[in-house]
């Protein structure tokens, strides 16, 4: 199965990083950023998801759960 490292960053700091997140079908990725997004409430945030070859698979705004679902059901 694939492997994945997700790093938040605030700027060019490095807020939290986890390596090797093994994910079985790669959408499911999206699961932990909604997670992180919770634990890093804090508007500005970058997710950047790389494969295991180090390439950028996602790099994204992050906003926190709690304000994105008003934001959904408008």
């Amino acid at each position: 199965m694939p492997s994945y490292s997700v790093t938040i960053k605030q700027g060019d700091h490095v807020l939290h990083s986890l390596e090797n997140v093994i994910i079985s079908d790669p959408t499911d990725v999206w699961g932990v950023i909604e997670k992180l997004s919770a634990e890093f409430p804090t508007p500005g945030l970058r997710v950047i998801v790389r494969d295991e070859n180090g390439d950028v698979v996602i790099m994204a705004g992050l906003i926190s759960a709690d304000r994105m679902k008003p934001q959904i059901a408008a």
